[in-house]
């Protein structure tokens, strides 16, 4: 099976995996080959394998001409060379994140931005062996990667500023609807008990006075119940914002790591 995206597996190279031999294409509804995605079994497989491999620097000619790909960003480019590198910044904050960065810049200095290094990987290349990357270039490629650094821990401290607002902004109104909900009982209690004592007033007999009052003693108790409910409700509200910030506080303690996966020399065709 030819064409891009797609492949023929002739055998399965991971025995204990459920893994069809075949064609396989990178498309949605295919229906005449095996569906490859980043979930299937194969990719995993392929995923970690890859993860365990020594990325030693290398150059590396990337081949846009007769690729048969329109990648508008890169064709100022074609003909040109630079470096390249790729790390992997993992954050423990309100949840663990793996982001790669990369960042890179041409023998002239200029700088690659986001899409361009990303997008070079959507093209066929091949290594052309391995190299030594010169003191200076390391330290060029270690400022490159800085500000993606940044960006994507701002990104991530603006995003989980964002979650904080949030569940504050539910506990609030959660607290607002029960407030508002109490309140209304509350009002409603009120209004029947200035009923009641009316009524008790204006009994003629001390049978009727005596069931007004035991009337009236029912509903200062359900009153009194929806005021301690109340009270409880705002107490638990109050517990549950301190739970929240101290998982926050707790979690803003954990680290943020780094490891370089991969530099090398580019060259694009």
């Amino acid at each position: 099976m030819a064409g891009p995206n797609s492949f023929t597996l002739r055998s399965n190279p991971f025995p204990g995996e459920t893994i069809h031999p075949g064609p396989y294409r990178m498309a949605k509804g295919v229906e005449d080959a095996n569906t490859f995605r980043v979930g299937h079994p194969l990719a995993r497989r392929i995923l970690d394998r890859a993860k365990t491999l020594d990325t030693l620097p290398a150059s590396i000619t990337f081949r846009y001409s007769g690729s048969g790909k329109k990648i508008s960003i890169l064709e100022p480019l074609v003909g040109r060379g630079g470096w390249m590198t790729c790390t992997r910044l993992t954050t423990d904050s309100l949840e663990t994140e793996d982001v790669l960065l990369l960042a890179g810049f041409s023998d002239d200095g200029a700088a690659l931005d986001d899409a361009q290094c990303r997008r070079l990987f959507d093209l066929p290349a091949s290594h052309d062996g391995g190299l030594t990357i010169p003191g200076d270039i390391e330290a060029a490629l270690y400022a490159a990667i800085a500000p993606r650094r940044q960006e994507t821990l701002d990104a991530i401290a603006s995003r989980n500023g964002d979650w904080f607002e949030a569940e504050m902004e539910k506990l609030d109104g959660w607290a607002e609807d029960r407030r508002a909900s109490f309140k209304g009982e509350l009002n409603e209690l009120e209004t029947q008990l200035k009923e009641a004592k009316r009524a008790a007033r204006l009994a003629g007999t001390l049978p009727e006075k005596l069931e007004r009052q035991r009337a009236i003693r029912m509903l200062e108790s359900r009153r009194d119940e929806a005021d301690r409910n109340f009270e409880q409700a705002k107490r638990e509200v109050d517990r549950q914002k301190d739970t929240l910030l101290d998982e926050i506080s707790r979690r803003m303690e954990q680290q943020t790591t780094e490891e370089r996966l991969f530099s090398f020399r580019w060259r694009l065709i």
